[in-house]
């Protein structure tokens, strides 16, 4: 029963690493397994066959619902992207009152709002020097070096609960080539994305894990000035006519998933 929860709970948190407001940190707040896996992804020597046993098959699965939802993602954003991005947008919004309420919660130095007003102010600056950062009307499946970015990004909001940068890679234009790579297993995409992701949680996994531990309060108002940001560069404007229901009812629906989630969350959970 523990190896299916396991394979469960991997599959679902690789689905959902792919989807903006429901990040798989998330889920692994919500599975309860956030800390023990960042605290043992902090001390990855520490324990090296207890580690494999505990989490190797929710890694493997995670991998294989990453396979899988990038399929269906790919083709449902190729021919719907602004109904899907109105989705996206209600996840993220869902998640919104919670940090906020999270923020507050954790209290801490009014100074640490520095972290809200920096993240929120450096996702709005992007725009001045997005299309130097990415290569537009270019094939993108070479450039390993944004390859390497997107997989770093994916790892830190693997790590980082409500962080997705999911957003910030659809602003980029890069949203679609990643799905379209891993779903036909590019390897010049495929490739640096893994390598990215894996350094990026080895190497912050104990950045994270401290900065959750001793700072909440700046950590938490940082990824709510990210998740912001994040919404107000990606608005496609207002769709008219029946689109424009179809997408006030898919914001509403991804609002309502996404706040149950987060209200179902465990409040804390054991380091051990």
């Amino acid at each position: 029963m523990r190896l299916v929860r396991q394979l469960v709970h991997g599959f679902l948190v690789g689905l959902a690493g792919l989807l903006p407001g429901l990040c798989g940190s998330t889920l692994l707040v919500l599975f309860g397994i956030y800390r023990p896996l960042t605290a043992a992804l902090a001390h990855p020597f520490a324990d090296i066959q207890g580690n494999l046993r505990r989490f190797g098959p929710f890694f493997l699965a995670a991998g294989v619902g990453v396979l899988i939802g990038s399929r269906a993602l790919a083709a449902t954003f190729a021919r719907h992207e602004t109904a899907t991005l109105f989705l996206f947008m209600g996840f993220m919004l869902g998640i919104l009152p919670d940090l906020f309420h999270q923020a507050r919660r954790t209290g801490g130095h009014p100074a640490g709002w520095l972290a809200f007003a920096t993240l929120f102010l450096l996702c709005l600056g992007l725009a001045a020097v997005q299309d130097r950062l990415v290569p537009r009307g270019e094939p993108l499946a070479g450039h390993w070096g944004i390859w390497l970015a997107a997989g770093a990004g994916i790892g830190l909001g693997s790590i980082v609960p409500g962080a997705s940068v999911a957003f910030l890679l659809i602003y980029f234009g890069i949203y679609q080539p990643l799905l379209d790579g891993v779903a036909r297993l590019d390897p010049r995409i495929l490739g640096p994305v893994v390598l990215g992701a894996a350094a990026a949680i080895l190497l912050f996994a104990r950045a994270a894990h401290w900065l959750f531990e001793k700072a909440e309060g700046a950590a938490t108002r940082g990824v709510l000035g990210l998740v912001a940001g994040s919404l107000a560069l990606v608005y496609p404007g207002w769709p008219a006519g029946r689109a424009g229901w179809v997408c006030l009812g898919l914001l509403a629906g991804g609002f309502a998933l996404s706040a149950l989630l987060n209200r179902l969350a465990p409040p804390a959970e054991p380091t051990a």
